[in-house]
C-alpha cells in the first residue's frame, strides 16, 4: 500500500479532552484501578503517559491556528503531512508505522468530562443541553453538571527517598508489570498542574517530557502538589519506552470512571424520587466524553 492510497479519517474531535496549551467506554464499573493518595505528606513519583498521535496533535493546532473551519481536504493534508515527517524521521513509509510509532511524546493530553452525581444513581455522564428542554428537566434532577478531568499515569517504583528504584523498574519492564494507572482530579488540581507546565514551557520544556512528584497536600479535600523532577525516566530507554507506550495504549479507552445513561435510562432509574442530589452548585452542558473518535485516525490501516 502506498502513502497516497492512505485513507484518512477527518473526523478528528477534541471536545472531551484538554490540553495545556494557553487557550485553553466506561472504565468505572470494570474493576479499574483508580490513583489514590492517602494520608498527608504521601508522595508518588510518576510521568503524564496519555498521548494523541502526531497527527492528532497536528489538526488540533492547525483548528486552533485558523480563522475558519478546516475542510476535509486541509484535515487531510494537515493529518498526512504530520504521519509522513514521522515516517522520514523514522525511515519508514506511513503504512509501515505502527501504534506507537505514531505517538506523540511531546504533548501531554487530559479527558475533560461532565458529570452529574445522585444518590440514587451515582456519578453518571452528562447529556445536559443535548437531548431537548425535556431531557433537560430529567438531567436536572440529577444534580449539578461539574467537571472533572482524567489522564493516564506511569506510577514509578521507588525507595524510602523517594528516588526511584531502578532495579524494580528494570524488573517491571521485563515481566510487563508496570504501574499504569488512570487519575480522575478536579478542576483546582488541573490549575496545579497546568501551573506546572507552563513554569516548564517558559525553558522551553513540556510536562510530557518530565517526570514529576505528586505529593497528597489534604487528603480530606484530594488536594495535591504537584511538582517537575526532571527528565522522564521512562524515555531514556527505548525498551522501557516502548514498554510504557504499548501499555499505555491499551488503556486510553479507561479514561472515564462514570456511567454513561440515556435520558430515558436516567428517567427510569430517578423514577419518582425527588431528585435531590447531595451535590449542589451551577447548571451546565456536558461534553459527550464516551467518544474518542481521535484515537482511529487512519482507517484501513
Amino acid at each position: 500500500m502506498s502513502d497516497d492510497d492512505l485513507e484518512l479519517s477527518t473526523d478528528y474531535s477534541f471536545d472531551d479532552d484538554a490540553s495545556l496549551e494557553p487557550d485553553q467506554k466506561n472504565a468505572g464499573r470494570d474493576r479499574q484501578e483508580w490513583f489514590k493518595l492517602g494520608n498527608k505528606g504521601q508522595m508518588v513519583r510518576a510521568a503524564f503517559v496519555y498521548l494523541y498521535t502526531v497527527d492528532a496533535n497536528a489538526v488540533q493546532k492547525a483548528m486552533k491556528e485558523g480563522t475558519k473551519r478546516l475542510s476535509r481536504e486541509e484535515t487531510i493534508a494537515v493529518a498526512k503531512a504530520a504521519l509522513t515527517k514521522r515516517a522520514q524521521d523514522l525511515g519508514k513509509s506511513v503504512s509501515q508505522l505502527s501504534a506507537i510509532e505514531r505517538l506523540d511524546t511531546t504533548v501531554a493530553h487530559f479527558k475533560s468530562l461532565k458529570a452529574h452525581y445522585h444518590e440514587d444513581v451515582g456519578y453518571v455522564i452528562s447529556r445536559y443541553g443535548k437531548d431537548g428542554p425535556d431531557a433537560d428537566l430529567v438531567w436536572k434532577r440529577a444534580g449539578a453538571v461539574k467537571t472533572y478531568f482524567t489522564t493516564l499515569l506511569l506510577i514509578y517504583p521507588t525507595d524510602s527517598e523517594g528516588s526511584i528504584n531502578k532495579e524494580a523498574l528494570a524488573n517491571q519492564v521485563h515481566t510487563n508489570k508496570l504501574k499504569l494507572v488512570p487519575w480522575r482530579f478536579s478542576g483546582k488540581t488541573y490549575d496545579e498542574i497546568y501551573g506546572v507546565n507552563e513554569g516548564l514551557r517558559d525553558n522551553g520544556l513540556s510536562l510530557a517530557s518530565q517526570d514529576v512528584k505528586i505529593t497528597s497536600d489534604n487528603p480530606k479535600f484530594h488536594g495535591v502538589k504537584v511538582v517537575a523532577a526532571g527528565p522522564a525516566t521512562w524515555q531514556r530507554n527505548d525498551k522501557m519506552k516502548t514498554a510504557v507506550l504499548t501499555g499505555a495504549l491499551n488503556l486510553y479507552d479507561k479514561l472515564n470512571p462514570f456511567r454513561e445513561m440515556t435520558t430515558e435510562q436516567l428517567r427510569e432509574k430517578l423514577g419518582g424520587s425527588s431528585g435531590n442530589s447531595s451535590h449542589s452548585g451551577d447548571e451546565g452542558g456536558g461534553a459527550d466524553a464516551s467518544a474518542d473518535n481521535f484515537n482511529d485516525m487512519l482507517s484501513g490501516v
